[in-house]
């Protein structure tokens, strides 16, 4: 087996998306593979010595972190070079009809990856985190106060946790991430 130096890095706005690349992170470690889980706020360096990037971040508004696009930016010449997988975190992922899945998926996934020249071994599309309370920023605070009603209608009852990330289903995926990057 081909020793693999990856690294996971992810973008979160509220804590969702932290527990996703750990727990790909431990996987791939339980694989053999040295791995590195890191913030995209953080600075990064050497990163030439790594193998396999995944990058991750959770969804607001259909918009990725802008710390996770600037690296894809800073960085596409050499993620265009190395094995790379992309993986995000929304509640579209929980959406029952696979045309709006597969269109948000599309989106999330493919068009980013195409916007940095990247040609993914793997696209991860995961369930998310929501916890409103907690703030998410004044105006999805105020939209959710607003649509109340309307959310607990459509199934989101936001006196309580939302947790929809598949743990089994992101495991499942780093490994077969590991064997694609070998």
């Amino acid at each position: 087996m081909k020793s693999v130096k990856a690294i996971v890095i992810y973008g979160s706005r509220w804590g969702g998306t932290v527990a996703i690349a750990q727990k790909i992170g431990q996987t791939i470690a339980i694989e053999g593979y040295f791995v590195d889980v890191i913030d995209a706020k953080k600075p990064l360096k050497k990163l030439e010595s790594y193998d396999l990037f995944i990058i991750g971040s959770g969804m607001r508004a259909d918009k990725w972190t802008k710390e996770t696009l600037t690296f894809m930016e800073k960085n596409a010449a050499l993620l265009q070079n190395r094995k790379t997988a992309l993986f995000v975190s929304c509640q579209m992922a929980d959406r029952v009809e696979p045309e709006v899945r597969d269109k948000a998926k599309n989106q999330y996934l493919e068009k980013t990856a195409k916007q940095y020249g990247l040609k993914p071994i793997g696209y991860g599309f995961f369930g998310g985190f929501l916890d409103f309370h907690h703030s998410h920023g004044l105006i999805v605070d105020v939209m959710v106060r607003v649509n109340r009603k309307s959310l607990a209608k459509n199934g989101l009852d936001t006196t309580k946790v939302r947790d929809t990330r598949d743990w089994v289903a992101i495991e499942a995926w780093a490994r077969e991430i590991v064997k694609s990057a070998i």
